[in-house]
């Protein structure tokens, strides 16, 4: 039985978030007052930084698509059934869901933004996080 329903949209707000705070590192070792024998590591340090960022990016795009909390702590997303691992880290702007894949046990992290859905969905989601484990979700 499915207990709640969206369709997840890319994150706008986690888009920004990750590129300011790899813009943040990227502008800190670039400022850094490097001795000319380290330019190789700071070029390294740097291509590593841009790396991570487009990776990223790729990640946070490819959270979308239906998502669906059922019942017994399980969720159905992007084709798999997940289940969800422990309780939930909320906050006013976001999720974090630690899942485990029933099908092979692959785990993974999902991160839910609050405004990746419409508002009434994710107080709805919230709602159904929190609500006592006597009601069928934990």
């Amino acid at each position: 039985m499915v207990l709640w329903q969206s369709e997840l949209r890319v994150s706008w707000r986690a888009q920004w978030i990750s590129l300011l705070l790899h813009g943040l590192v990227a502008a800190f070792i670039l400022f850094m007052p490097w001795p000319l024998s380290y330019t190789p590591l700071w070029l390294l340090l740097l291509s590593l930084v841009v790396f991570d960022c487009v990776r990223s990016q790729r990640r946070i795009n490819a959270c979308h698509g239906e998502i669906k909390l059922l019942m017994d702590s399980r969720l159905r997303w992007q084709g798999d059934e997940w289940e969800i691992l422990g309780t939930p880290w909320t906050i006013r702007g976001g999720m974090m869901l630690r899942l485990r894949r029933t099908e092979d046990g692959r785990r993974q992290h999902l991160w839910l933004a609050a405004d990746s859905m419409d508002a009434q969905e994710w107080r709805d989601l919230r709602r159904m996080i929190t609500q006592s484990p006597a009601q069928g979700l934990h």
